[in-house]
């Protein structure tokens, strides 16, 4: 039976009017190339704005019933307004960290009601824009799991509840190991299927352990063939049964051997117990062997990211590609369309295109954006930026920077920037002077050498992941054909954007 929940202000989802989104950004590193293909039908998509308006959109454009999977990772109503921390790209110097300030992203405090009501006017559209054969997993930690699980019984429906996951997000440390009744170490992933009869596309995971001669040693039984494990025979036939002795692979305890007796078709251990089918461990090699073990719905062996620092981008909230690789490749095939309404740093995008899925994310918080553009742009995936919303005014960064034509025949463009100075950073933090100090004040530069005034359609994105890389600053870039605009666009540390445009004649 389901729980209806009930809260201050509780109003039916109602009918919601599509956004009008435009599009503003393409990353075609291969337009220009030899490599270049025709252009897909489905564009990989990144929503600025409210997700709301922006679902809206996609279920008024033709996919209902089209996604896969969603992985939604909503504000968890936690009272925190969450920072982004800007850091020099510099390694420490007389040991002090480049980390210059923290910039607000989004708070997560919401009046009486509001966050429950925020999370069920979207369930209905999450629920529309599913597959048949798909599903929801929704991230949230320990503040509203059991209010979130009765919204979805309720939108969903309870026949549609698949799992739980309990997600091992980080190790108690510091002062936190003192917390009282237990620190909270773990968050929680609910699925549900939009039609669990369908059924549910599901590739069931296997971990692979490693493990030294002694830990195998401590763990498993040998014999002459490697280490091994036992399993049931379940209903495994005569015939198969023989073929696996066979094999050598029948195990029989206490001591005793296998005993097959054609005369009942029978085959069972001789000193009594149950019969054992072995599975070997793999050996990798000198004191190193690996076994596969199934996934259950505690995921202890996926790390955060607290101990994956080489994947922090400096956004709050960020998850690691080790848990989304797990969830897309378990609920989700190649060329499937999957969906985050809450992309944040971009980790679902980023794991999607590696793993050749089609995909769709949507956040409002404009940093979001940036982050996530520049993730995608670092690992070359192809994705078109629309904006559902108006665009933040921000500091722009002051430029020097030439642009200068090369060679007409072939029409190479030399863009060369000097320096770069960010209004936003007091004098003490802002590097000036050395060539080498202004780099670290940059995240990224991206070049279109034929923009059209409307859409930047960029062919070369110059943007370092490593918190200590910098930009080369230095570009020589092949127009189609002169003459030509030119624009160049400089994303500093702390999110200010400038655009410089030149004609270049032949």
């Amino acid at each position: 039976m389901s729980v209806v929940l009930s809260w201050p202000g509780k109003r039916a989802a109602g009918i919601v009017a599509a956004a009008q989104p435009t599009p503003i950004e393409r990353f075609e590193p291969q337009r220009f190339s030899a490599l270049s293909t025709p252009q897909a039908s489905f564009t990989n998509a990144l929503y600025y704005g409210d997700n709301l308006p922006i679902l809206a959109h996609l279920l008024d454009n033709g996919l209902a019933g089209q996604v896969r999977l969603i992985y939604a990772d909503p504000p968890y109503d936690s009272g925190v307004t969450w920072t982004r921390k800007v850091r020099l790209r510099q390694s420490r110097q007389n040991g002090a960290d480049p980390i210059v300030l923290e910039q607000p992203q989004y708070a997560d405090a919401w009046p009486e009601g509001a966050y429950l009501q925020f999370i069920y006017d979207r369930l209905p559209q999450l629920r529309d824009l599913l597959a048949e054969d798909g599903a929801l997993w929704l991230h949230c930690d320990h503040r509203r799991a059991h209010h979130l699980r009765c919204l979805l019984d309720e939108v969903f429906g309870a026949e549609n509840y698949l799992n739980t996951i309990t997600w091992r997000s980080q190790t108690a440390r510091g002062a936190k190991v003192n917390a009282h009744y237990f620190p909270n170490s773990a968050h929680t992933i609910l699925i549900y299927a939009r039609k669990r009869a369908a059924p549910t596309r599901w590739r069931p995971p296997r971990k692979r352990i490693v493990l030294t001669e002694a830990e195998a040693a401590a763990q498993f039984m040998r014999d002459e063939l490697g280490y091994f494990r036992t399993s049931d025979p379940g209903t495994y036939s005569f015939a198969r049964l023989k073929a696996l002795y066979a094999e050598g692979r029948l195990y029989a305890p206490h001591g005793g051997h296998v005993v097959i007796d054609e005369s009942t078709q029978r085959v069972f251990p001789s000193n009594g117990g149950n019969l054992g089918v072995k599975y070997y461990l793999t050996r990798l090699g000198p004191d190193r062997y690996q076994v596969e073990r199934a996934v259950d719905n505690v995921w202890d062996d996926i790390p955060g990211l607290g101990t994956t620092p080489g994947e922090d981008l400096g956004y709050p909230t960020q998850k690691t590609v080790a848990l989304l690789t797990r969830i897309l490749t378990t609920g989700s095939d190649p060329g499937d369309l999957v969906l985050d309404p809450f992309c944040g740093s971009g980790t679902l995008p980023a794991v999607a295109a590696q793993l050749g899925r089609r995909w769709i994310g949507c956040d409002a918080n404009y940093g979001a954006i940036q982050t996530t553009i520049r993730r995608l742009q670092a690992q070359s995936a192809p994705f078109t930026v629309y904006a559902a919303a108006p665009l933040p005014q921000v500091a722009a960064p002051d430029v020097d920077l030439s642009i200068t034509r090369i060679d007409n025949a072939s029409a190479t463009i030399e863009v060369a920037l000097h320096a770069v100075r960010v209004p936003a950073l007091s004098t003490g933090a802002n590097p000036s002077g050395a060539a080498a100090s202004w780099l670290a004040l940059v995240d990224s530069v991206v070049i279109d050498p034929d923009y059209d005034g409307r859409l930047l359609r960029v062919t070369v994105a110059d943007a370092p992941l490593k918190k200590r890389a910098t930009i080369a600053g230095r570009y020589i870039v092949k127009a189609p054909a002169l003459p030509t605009t030119i624009a160049v666009r400089i994303l500093d540390i702390t999110g200010g954007e400038r655009l410089i445009t030149k004609r270049i004649e032949r």
